[in-house]
């Protein structure tokens, strides 16, 4: 009697069980700050090679002076077959202040050695992989789909800001990068500029001759001191996070850099905040007699996705196909969605379940990293309901 081949939910719970757990260890286990995501890099593409598929990565590395570059992959069931879903993580951390050691226990993994986890984008790598060895190796015929995994994300979205766009064919896009547990679905994140700032003075002996000298040190505390920081409404922050300058205690300083940003849901508010940063720069230059010149960069742009967008609907139907209740949410930063929404790809952005993301206390749930590959698996099963292209076939 021929034995019939294992379905996709009897194939998951399998890899489930025996790999996720030691994959999610080993991806933690790499060190991969932004612009040193090699090692990390070279882990998914040997793994997805061992399950027959063709990853390729991109030249964003040599571009950005980082040492790897955005992978993408297509996972299909047949060669005319055209993907319709491309689900995205990210390579990098922020970077470690120590060694990272991944411990279980009481079903939550933590840094045993303090500091980050690198759950963050880490749990994400690790559901992707885990689902697709599932989807590629069960007997079921599923849609084709698109895996990213980008560089530098932590640095204002470097590595997908390089990315050639023309080479993902998916018409919906999901990311797995917010916190908190599975099941949340961010349909908007703000816009972010950055602003930078350098004082330049006169440098004197603070002792014999302080006449002589311009203060660039106090330049950047009077322009502190005009700003108004933190949460300016329900839609607007700004922060000022970098100050340095002087080279001792003795010299009146030439120079101090002064770095910040403003963040808003609304351009107009953006604007605004954005703009009066400057202006409290250049009145504490002018109040001082100190020169500055001052940057301002537009990181990312914002997004807001209707509820009737086919990524919020298959997002919701997938969360609730793993018996999850879905939130919709409203973030506070960016994430690669941002630019993949800036650049025409409707793409939603996934809690994972990671807790505390790049603080110490840095965790993420078993459960929850279960759960997120389940859901992966979900995403592609329904992705052919949600877009008018009808490729894919479900199995």
């Amino acid at each position: 009697m021929k034995q019939e081949k294992p379905s996709l939910s009897a194939v998951l719970e399998q890899v489930v069980a025996d790999e996720l757990v030691d994959l999610f260890v080993a991806l933690t286990s790499i060190s991969s700050p932004s612009g040193a995501e090699r090692e990390v890099a070279d882990f998914i593409l040997a793994y997805l090679r061992a399950l027959g598929l063709e990853p390729w990565e991109d030249d964003t590395g040599s571009v950005i002076g980082g040492d790897a570059g955005n992978i993408m992959c297509c996972v299909q069931a047949d060669a005319e077959d055209v993907p319709i879903i491309v689900l995205g993580a990210h390579m990098d951390t922020v970077p470690p202040d120590g060694p990272i050691v991944p411990v279980l226990s009481g079903g939550v993994f933590r840094n045993d050695a303090g500091g980050i986890l690198g759950a963050d984008d880490k749990t994400a790598v690790a559901a992707l992989l885990c689902a697709t060895k599932a989807m590629v190796t069960c007997h079921e015929r599923l849609p084709a789909y698109e895996l990213l995994f980008t560089v530098s994300e932590e640095t204002a979205l470097t590595g997908v800001k390089h990315l050639d766009q023309e080479k993902i064919k998916s018409r919906l896009g999901v990311v797995l990068d917010s916190a908190g547990p599975v099941g949340g679905i961010v349909v908007a994140a703000p816009s972010q500029n950055t602003i930078r700032a350098t004082f330049r003075g006169e440098a004197a002996h603070a002792g014999v001759e302080p006449e002589r000298g311009r203060n660039a040190v106090w330049a950047a505390g009077k322009a502190l001191a005009h700003m108004t920081l933190g949460r300016l409404d329900e839609e607007t922050t700004t922060n000022m996070g970098l100050i340095r300058g002087g080279t001792a205690r003795n010299i009146v300083p030439a120079e101090c850099f002064l770095e910040g940003e403003a963040r808003s849901h609304n351009e107009t508010k953006l604007a605004a905040a954005t703009g009066a940063l400057v202006d409290a720069i250049q009145l504490g230059a002018a109040e001082t007699g100190v020169d500055v010149d001052v940057e301002v960069v537009t990181e990312y742009r914002g997004y807001h996705l209707n509820a009737r967008s086919s990524a919020v609907r298959l997002a919701k139907r997938a969360v609730k196909e793993i018996g999850v209740q879905s939130r919709v949410e409203v973030a506070g930063g960016g994430a690669d969605a941002n630019v993949l929404n800036e650049r025409g790809l409707p793409t939603v952005n996934l809690t994972t379940g990671m807790k505390d993301m790049h603080s110490a206390y840095e965790s993420q749930p078993l459960r929850e990293l279960e759960r997120l590959t389940h859901l992966v698996t979900a995403l592609v099963r329904l992705a052919p309901d949600y877009t008018s292209r009808g490729a894919g076939r479900k199995g």
